[in-house]
């Protein structure tokens, strides 16, 4: 029955363009954009034990590798989006060397100057359009009453996508490799977990997906500035949506983000009124529920294997 019902939103929610306006695509478009990049920062910190401050950096690598890659190369949009993502997973692998040596706080710390020195590197670089930013040149290769509808299905994609590799991964004895070393790093290594691989796969494929879903958000606006793409509010937001849903839970950020854009969406109308909800939301839900919105669901589960084992 789950798999029907989950099989019946896909087949829903991919023919929603065909039937929602453009402001509802929008929306639709930065939901999903948002449990895209949650479960990219979900599988980082909740699952690999790598608390990042700094995944700003690969939101504004992967947005203007895309803008990049569409105006210098005449790459069309739809390959440069995975191509942004390669692209952020290469700059994630080339500063291990450094942030690898950092753990716990001073990991999370070292990764939030990492994403300020990128940030400020853009905003020198002319090439890039300096603090003034740069307009999507690759926005032609499109025709324009396909733009939103493109922007949601490549979100929805990238979405999907990173769910099923987390689903995936943490199935899989890489998965169990994962959570052995975040729970105990002496016991993992006793038992042939080498800890720099795990962390290192993690943490580039973390970064990919971010970058992936950057470029997605960034075509639908069709222009980037250094203050927009390397905004720490896209941490805060990420964090919010991934500790309200629970970390470490592959339906955290599904059900963060739902809460998040419920609160957004009602309270719209009393300006920043919904920043002092998501506020108190965060604090009562750590308070009631340390485990996320998602621990809800643990009886169920559990009562569901209860009836399967049974004989």
């Amino acid at each position: 029955m789950t798999r029907i019902l989950l099989l019946l939103t896909c087949v829903v929610l991919t023919v929603l363009p065909f039937f929602a306006g453009r402001s509802t695509l929008f929306l639709g478009m930065e939901i999903l954009v948002i449990v895209a990049l949650s479960q990219a920062w979900n599988l980082a910190a909740g699952y690999g034990g790598l608390l990042s401050l700094g995944h700003h950096a690969f939101v504004g690598i992967g947005g203007y590798a895309l803008y990049a890659l569409s105006r210098d190369l005449g790459i069309h949009v739809l390959f440069a989006v995975p191509l942004a993502g390669v692209v952020t997973g290469l700059f994630a692998l080339a500063v291990t060397p450094i942030l690898f040596r950092l753990r716990a706080v001073y990991f999370a710390v070292g990764m939030w100057v990492a994403a300020e020195i990128v940030r400020i590197l853009v905003m020198r670089a002319d090439w890039l359009g300096g603090a003034s930013g740069l307009p999507l040149a690759g926005a032609r290769d499109l025709p324009r009453a396909w733009m939103s509808p493109a922007a949601y299905w490549m979100a929805l994609a990238v979405a999907l996508g990173t769910t099923c590799l987390v689903w995936w991964l943490m199935r899989s004895e890489f998965g169990l490799r994962v959570r052995a070393l975040r729970d105990d790093e002496v016991a993992a290594r006793s038992i042939g977990v080498k800890p720099h691989r795990v962390r290192l796969t993690v943490f580039v494929l973390s970064a990919t997906a971010t970058g992936m879903a950057a470029a997605v958000s960034f075509f639908s606006t069709l222009f980037i500035t250094p203050l927009g793409a390397f905004d720490m509010g896209w941490v805060i937001t990420i964090v919010f949506v991934t500790v309200i849903g629970g970390m470490g839970r592959l339906s955290g950020p599904v059900l963060g983000a739902a809460l998040y854009f419920i609160l957004r969406e009602s309270l719209a109308d009393f300006g920043n009124w919904y920043l002092i909800a998501l506020g108190v939301a965060a604090i009562l839900t750590m308070l009631v529920l340390p485990g996320g919105l998602a621990s809800l669901m643990d009886p169920f589960f559990n009562r569901s294997k209860t009836v399967k084992e049974q004989p």
